[in-house]
């Protein structure tokens, strides 16, 4: 099929570039050539194309790059991301991926791993460093260097072969920062039997986004979720309550805020207004998320909450584990499901990937997963213990306020990274096994057989 090789895509909807005209050296992004060839005789400026010829590995090779951005005085960077329709991945319908999300962004994203083909490459008898040797990627030692070319600072790496593209893949061992520009330059590469290899660019920058490109729009929804709570909690419903073997389980839900186009489920996208801001869907304002608690029926006085993010398209069953933490009486857990990662989702999920142009659901509603997290961490902080369910035998809280943390596994761990850098729910959180992110876990997963 067609749309097999877009895969890789599904994680990184920013994460596209194209073959680099620019082997420019400046260290300052403002300071870029960023100018484009005149299109014929008119004098006008042309926009980025595919000179090479459409497609993935005639135009989106290497990536990401400045090539496909333009001048754009608006932004922060000076750039804006803009790659030519026929550069877009076609599905095995013929439909060509809608690149819309992408090319609003200022620059590509801090979770971008470089594309480049190399065929035939041997990258251990080139002297590349893989996932056991990064130090030697910025020791002058290798034949490719990533470097912030905003800082001149040598840029960790490792590099493999992706199994199914045979492409080379250079990723960053630490997150690239936001607003630099990077340049990575390509040396000496051989085969199997020490011949040399040929690579088309062997130069070339690209622009990472600045903050506010990536998260003003979650950050907005945060900021006018609570701007309309104040001091209170979500309503919330107590809908069964089930105690067995010292443990409560606690079963409702709770309103959060719908910023989507439809009722908050699978397929919508986010109302935005003329800014690019989200709002709050008027004929349908709120959206009833689930969570599912774990407490301890008996306590010595109120425990910390543990707010837990579950693994790769599960749900917030997976709660159930911290039992026998609250059997003990030190800590509670509640969860919620991951908004657009979770087993509700998994219908779109799979038609999205036969209609890449369609993710922009499931970020969309990933965002709204972030809006629930934040308001389910204000209900275990305050919200919870006003509701007989979260008291004891003598209507003391179980809970402690203000006392909630967060863990998180797998899926948990990477999403559970964003939820924790935006909130003022938690100040401490585990990460665990996160593989971040989703383009270094989803390929080494037991579920990517099935993608």
């Amino acid at each position: 099929m067609k749309y097999k090789a877009i895969l890789w895509l599904v994680p990184v909807i920013v994460l596209v570039g194209c073959t680099s005209a620019d082997n420019s050296s400046s260290s300052d992004p403002s300071q870029l050539d960023t100018t484009l060839p005149s299109d014929g005789d008119n004098g006008e400026i042309a926009a980025p194309n595919c000179d090479n010829g459409p497609g993935v590995r005639n135009c989106l090779l290497p990536f990401p790059s400045n090539r496909l951005t333009i001048a754009d005085a608006s932004t922060e960077t000076g750039l804006r991301v803009s790659i030519p329709a026929d550069a877009a991945p076609v599905n095995i319908d013929g439909v060509a991926m809608d690149l819309s999300d992408q090319n609003r962004a200022d620059g590509f994203s801090p979770s971008s791993f470089i594309v480049f083909a190399a065929d035939g490459v041997d990258l251990e008898l080139s002297g590349v460093p893989g996932a056991d040797d990064i130090g030697k990627s910025v020791d002058g030692s290798s034949p490719i260097v990533l470097e912030d070319a905003t800082s001149g600072e040598a840029w960790p790496y490792w590099a493999e072969l992706d199994i199914q593209s045979g492409l080379v893949t250079i990723r960053p061992a630490k997150l690239l920062t936001e607003g630099h520009t990077y340049r990575i330059t390509i040396g000496d590469l051989v085969d199997a039997e020490d011949s040399p290899i040929e690579v088309a660019e062997t130069s070339w920058e690209f622009t990472i986004a600045s903050g506010n490109s990536l998260a003003s729009r979650l950050l907005s929804m945060l900021d006018d979720s609570y701007q309309q709570l104040g001091d209170s909690s979500p309503l919330f419903t107590v809908d069964e309550v089930t105690t067995s073997d010292g443990v409560r389980t606690i079963d409702g839900t709770f309103e959060i805020f719908n910023f989507l186009s439809n009722d908050g489920s699978p397929g919508g996208r986010l109302i935005l207004d003329d800014a690019g801001t989200p709002q709050v869907n008027s004929a349908t304002p709120f959206y009833n998320a689930k969570y599912r608690c774990v407490i301890p029926d008996v306590v010595a006085a109120p425990v910390p909450t543990v707010v837990y993010g579950h693994g790769l398209l599960g749900s917030r069953n997976e709660v159930n584990f911290f039992g026998a933490i609250a059997a003990q009486g030190s800590a509670a857990a509640c969860a919620t499901d991951w908004l657009g990662m979770s087993s509700e989702d998994l219908g779109n999920v799979a038609e999205i990937l036969g209609d890449m142009g369609r993710f922009g659901e499931q970020a969309d509603r990933m965002l709204q997963g972030q809006v629930a997290f934040q308001m389910l961490g204000r209900l275990v902080n305050q919200g919870f213990i006003s509701d007989a369910a979260f008291r004891d035998s003598s209507d003391a809280p179980i809970l402690a306020t203000n006392k909630a943390v967060f863990v998180g596994n797998s899926q948990g761990g990477i999403l559970g990274g964003a939820a924790t850098a935006v909130s003022t729910e938690w100040h401490r959180a585990v990460l665990g096994v996160p593989g971040v992110n989703y383009s270094l876990l989803l390929p080494r997963s037991s579920d990517w057989p099935q993608f």
